[in-house]
């Protein structure tokens, strides 16, 4: 019987060759280098009561807060140019289309952010990104079809539960709307490495100018409605919080 035995030179450029394969099926976006990122989002704002701990502004306990998003990117400055010294704001601004992060977050999310009067940080996406300083997230806010069809939530792009002077209140939307959140920071949100980013979603900003006082139960159901059909005649708040919630975003590091 004949032994067919790998001599060192053999082993050698077989591992060689081995490994260069696995480089280039591993290693999509090169030019830029990658970070492993996640990103989150969350609401802040606001005081809370020690008793249930809701997050209260102007008068509203919220108890649930949940939105729906999708078709999101990321716009940024690639490292190699912040490297040569050029000045943020002269750097063309890249997208991370094509990414795994992309990818993974341009899908259908339900997120709470907001549950049971705590707040909490939802995971949107993970994945490999370009490195960078990221300066803006778009994304629609879009309708909620990841819940089942006979929740309450479904079909809404945007949906808040809880109490206005003990009276219970819904804040609810069907509308599709594109959201620019541009980061916190002016030189962005630096991605590297291992590096998590924050959509914060801003109660204060949110429910700014809109005086909860005025919300009306109009058909004497019991509970407050504040929506797209002027429900319970509160169209003039409704109309107010939606022409916040841009505003209201913005683009955060968690690290």
């Amino acid at each position: 019987m004949k032994k067919h035995l790998l001599t060192p030179t053999l082993l050698a450029l077989v591992a060689g060759t081995v490994l260069i394969s696995c480089s280039e099926d591993s290693d999509p976006q090169p030019a830029d280098g990658n970070a492993n990122s996640r990103v989150f989002a969350t609401a802040s704002g606001g005081s809370s009561e020690s008793a249930n701990a809701r997050v209260i502004v102007n008068g509203f306990s919220s108890s649930e807060f949940t939105v729906a998003t999708g078709e999101m990117e990321f716009r940024y400055a690639a490292k190699a140019d912040i490297e040569t010294g050029i000045d943020l704001g002269s750097i063309s601004l890249k997208t991370n289309l094509n990414s795994s992060l992309q990818t993974s977050a341009s899908e259908t999310n339900s997120l709470a952010l907001i549950a049971s009067g705590d707040s909490q940080a939802a995971l949107i996406a993970e994945g490999e990104t370009p490195e960078g300083n990221y300066t803006e997230a778009e994304f629609l806010l879009q309708q909620n079809t990841e819940v089942d069809s006979s929740d309450p939530k479904y079909n809404k792009s945007l949906w808040i539960e809880g109490e206005i002077e003990g009276s219970q209140t819904i804040i609810w939307s069907e509308t599709e709307k594109a959201i620019q959140a541009m980061a916190e920071s002016s030189n962005g949100v630096v991605v590297e490495g291992q590096s998590d980013m924050m959509l914060e979603f801003d109660m204060e900003k949110l429910f700014e100018g809109v005086n909860f006082s005025l919300a009306g139960d109009g058909n004497a159901d019991g509970t407050i409605e504040i929506g797209p059909d002027g429900e319970d005649g509160n169209a003039l708040l409704y109309s107010r919080i939606m022409s916040n919630i841009e505003s209201a975003v913005t683009l955060k590091s968690r690290n």
